[in-house]
């Protein structure tokens, strides 16, 4: 495996054609230098092209899922990063039977067998390696607790390097992303410890239990007593759309309540409609819808939209189309989902 990390400033995301445009020169030298070990010329240039795209980008060569080998070039779960990446991928050439590419680590289960040196002399038997993991009653992930014999003689920061390594390593490193919550380690066997392909398994459950979208209804009370209702697709995972890096809130007053503040039926179809068309006919398949809240006569729609479309601006405008009052629209650079992160 070759790979290279660079310093993490402003980038220029033109440099994803000219990245694409350079790639046909130099694949038979890359080729070349997997089979020969010899990285001396390739490995600066790979870094340099890949720090045009963005100094935080990783990149690396590996053995693909399909083809023989993959290029990947991931955000190394920096959101921020991530719809960088996303666009890097979009503009991959098609895979063949030799080449594949990918926009984040994938699983390789078979380096847990393996024996790991972390330097000044220490080998680490992958095989040794466990996970504990749990889940709370109807979370749509899993908290884990990484355990290896070897932990007791390193330090914490190499602890948890090879934790998430091999969390990647075992499920890839999207599917840590989606449906891993906390992650700790310990230098004693924790509870529940089992090998890793138990955690896999329990993952792969997971994927398939949320394989359709999951829409959950939530209720909590305001200070003054008003109830505020939220409803939230999930799991809420930014990974899941890595384009989609624009938060897009539109504030939607409605004439029709009840005594709550809630809509009634006439403002209540309004609503549903405009949840319905606002993407399909405005920001087509550059945006989500992935909550809404409820209170006091307003909903608030929270869209995410790729910033390098015209998917915000075709939302506004949407949104000045509404007739049951003023809407109000708001829009923030938000890859991590923050601005709706309470409702996870």
């Amino acid at each position: 495996m070759v790979f290279g990390r660079s310093k993490r400033t402003a980038g220029d995301s033109s440099a994803v054609v000219d990245f694409w445009t350079w790639w046909p020169t130099v694949r038979a030298d890359v080729e070349a230098a997997i089979a020969s070990g010899d990285w001396a010329v390739l490995t600066p240039q790979f870094s340099r092209r890949v720090e045009d795209i963005h100094p935080g980008l990783e990149w690396e060569f590996t053995r693909g899922t399909d083809a023989k080998h993959a290029l990947v070039v991931s955000a190394a779960g920096v959101a921020e990063l991530r719809p960088v990446a996303a666009r890097w991928g979009a503009a991959a050439p098609p895979a063949d039977s030799t080449w594949e590419y990918h926009t984040a680590r994938q699983a390789d289960p078979d380096m847990l067998g393996n024996t790991v040196g972390l330097g000044d002399g220490v080998q680490l038997d992958l095989t040794q390696l466990r996970f504990a993991f749990h889940r709370d009653e109807d979370s749509p992930e899993l908290s884990v607790v990484a355990y290896h014999p070897g932990f007791r003689i390193l330090d914490d920061e190499i602890r948890g390097r090879v934790t998430f390594l091999t969390l990647d390593w075992l499920l890839g490193e999207n599917a840590v992303e989606e449906w891993i919550g906390d992650i700790t380690w310990e230098t004693t066997p924790p509870e529940g410890a089992s090998e890793p392909p138990e955690l896999a398994a329990a993952v792969a459950a997971l994927r398939e239990e949320h394989r359709t979208p999951q829409w959950v209804l939530l209720r909590a009370d305001l200070p003054d007593g008003s109830p505020l209702l939220a409803t939230v697709l999930r799991p809420l995972r930014p990974v899941r759309w890595p384009r989609f890096d624009t938060h897009v809130a539109i504030s939607l007053p409605y004439q029709h309540q009840n005594q709550a503040g809630l809509p009634e039926a006439e403002s209540l179809a309004a609503l549903r409609e405009f949840e319905d068309t606002a993407l399909t006919t405005a920001a087509g398949g550059d945006g989500v819808l992935l909550a809404h809240e409820t209170s006091k006569g307003t909903r608030t729609l929270h869209y995410y939209v790729d910033a390098d479309s015209p998917a915000a601006d075709d939302l506004a405008e949407a949104a000045g189309w509404w007739k049951d009052g003023r809407a109000r629209v708001e829009r923030h650079f938000d890859p991590a989902f923050e601005r709706i992160g309470r409702l996870r």
